[in-house]
Order: C-alpha cells, then structure tokens, then sequence
C-alpha cells in the first residue's frame, strides 16, 4: 500500500506547469531587415528548452518530497512460548529387567534423549527416584547437558531401594514450583508400584492438580520382571521378581492432572509413546501482526535538487539567452 502524508501538495504540480510553461512574450533586438538572417538559414530548435524542463522535474520532484510518499509495511512479531518438561526416571533395580533390550533403564535413556533432540526452546530437567528422589540436573536449555546427564544415569545412582513414585513427583514439582511458565509437565516413566517414600503419590497428584501441572504417566515392562544377578562365582544368572506396574494408581496420576497414561511392552512402543507426547506439548507460538510506514521523501529531495541543478546550470551555462 502507498499514500501521501500531505497530498494537498501534489496539487502544485499542474498548477506549477501551466504557469512554467505559458507562452511569454520574448524580448527581441530590431534589425533593419531579417532577410540576411533568412539567408543564413533558420532551424527552428527545442534546445533551449531542456533546462526548463529539468527545473520544472526538480521543483516537481521536491514536491512529490513535500507529500511525503509512504509505503505500508507489514511485520509480524512472533513470540515463542517454551514449555517446563520435568522428566521423572525410575531408577529402582527392576529397571533391570532384561524385557527390553538390554534393559527397561537403557531403552528407556535411549528413547528420551531422542525425545530431547527434537525439543526446541523447552527447559529440561530430570529426577531420578527408587526409594528416595533428587534432582539429577535443574531445568535447563543445554540439552547436550543434560543428554550427557541422561546417558550417565544407572541404578546405582540411588541407594535407597523401593519405589517412591510420590516422591518422583514431589521433587519435580518443587524444581517447576517457581517457575512463571505457562506450560508445566512431567513426564514420568516407573515400572513398578509406590512402596516408599515420605510424599504419598496421592498427596502429589493433588499438588500438581492445585499447580497445574500435567503429569503424563508411563508405565514399562512386560508382566515378566527378570534381571541380571552375578552370584558368588562372578556367574551371572536371573532373578524373577514378584510384583509388578500398578497402572490404576499411573492412570489416576495421569487423569487427575490433565495428562495421560501409556503403557509400553518394548521399546519400539516406548519411542512411540514419546514421539505421541512431543507431538501433544509443543511450543507455543504467538504471532501479533503491526504496521510502520516506511518513508520515500528523501529519495525524492535527492532526485529534485539534482535535476534542479542540473537545469539552472544548463541554463546559466550552456544555453545562454541574449537579449
């Protein structure tokens, strides 16, 4: 879109070339008898007009400059909205079990630093619990960090055994408590059922409803627990473990809070389930559209001073008048 600031200036222009261009009545010098000046021969020529018409450009020009031509032109302002993911990582012996390949724990770290890499302008973080839960790294935008972080996480990293899943959320919580963002979720991933710990998961389900936080529960694991145990003889053999996943207190967690339950049997329904929750929490992106003007009234003062120039030189040196 173009417009004139001050267009009542534009009507100066017609007006200008009626009064510029007008027949004036010339001086003349008398002559006796013009039949000599008939015998050298008469070109009738439009040289001398050449300088008119360059001031009559450059006035023009400074007048179009005057109007002040304007273009409208549109900018959008895009605003991007991350999203706090807190990722809460069982870490209790069961997450041994050779189910997955090798484990339930490394299929696992695999699948979420996949998981990381395709996160943009999210704040990360991860705890870690079995019988007791601690922050394994802060929220953070260095996800090369916290992939190193992710890969370097064993069972080892927690002495307490159990599994306190309320605790697993309770320290997430704390991490995402102070945190102005619009968008909270935690995504935890246990194989088991809550059997320690001072924070009931009960207790902070509710907690992370009253913040609004989600938490997206996932649950790992065949029916079969079996893991590696070395015996006294540096051997290894395999241990069946009783009990299990307790899908209604995950699926509790997960409805109360706004998110949702998953169940993974092996790792390509692990990464599924993941791909799935990168597609539902993604970053918000507002965009605001405005409007600036974008002045031309220079351009146009540069172009009538030369042509204005150029005219009085043309006229005062070139095509010189004799009275």
């Amino acid at each position: 879109m173009f417009q004139f600031l001050n267009w009542y200036f534009l009507f100066l222009i017609p007006i200008f070339l009626i009064l510029f261009f007008r027949k004036k009545k010339e001086k003349s010098i008398l002559f006796s008898s013009l039949a000599l000046i008939k015998k050298m021969g008469y070109k009738k020529t439009y040289k001398h007009k050449i300088e008119r018409v360059f001031i009559f450009l450059g006035i023009s020009f400074l007048l179009i400059a005057l109007a002040r031509p304007q273009s409208l032109k549109k900018n959008q302002n895009r605003e991007r909205y991350g999203v706090d993911i807190l990722l809460s990582l069982d870490v209790s012996g069961s997450m041994e079990s050779i189910d997955f390949k090798p484990n339930r724990l490394e299929a696992a770290k695999k699948v979420i630093q996949n998981f990381i890499t395709k996160r943009s302008d999210d704040r990360i973080g991860l705890v870690i619990f079995s019988g007791t839960a601690y922050t394994k790294i802060p929220l953070t935008l260095d996800y090369q960090v916290i992939k190193k972080t992710v890969e370097q996480v064993s069972t080892n990293d927690v002495n307490k055994e159990g599994t306190a899943i309320g605790m697993g959320i309770a320290v997430a919580l704390n991490r995402l408590n102070k945190r102005e963002t619009k968008t909270k979720i935690i995504i935890l991933v246990t194989d088991g059922d809550n059997n320690t710990g001072m924070i009931t998961p009960e207790t902070a389900m509710e907690l992370a409803k009253e913040m609004k936080v989600k938490i997206y529960t996932v649950g790992v694991g065949s029916d079969q627990t079996v893991i590696p145990v070395q015996n006294a003889f540096g051997g290894i053999s395999y241990q069946r473990i009783q009990g299990g996943l307790n899908e209604e207190l995950l699926k509790k967690t997960a409805s109360l809070t706004g998110g949702k339950y998953y169940r993974a049997v092996d790792e390509a329904k692990l990464k599924e389930i993941f791909d799935e929750i990168d597609r539902l929490e993604r970053s918000k992106i507002e965009v605001k559209d405005f409007f600036n003007f974008e002045e031309h009234f220079y351009k146009w003062i540069w172009a009538g001073l030369i042509f204005l120039i150029l005219g009085i030189l043309l006229k005062e040196l070139i095509f010189i008048k004799i009275p």
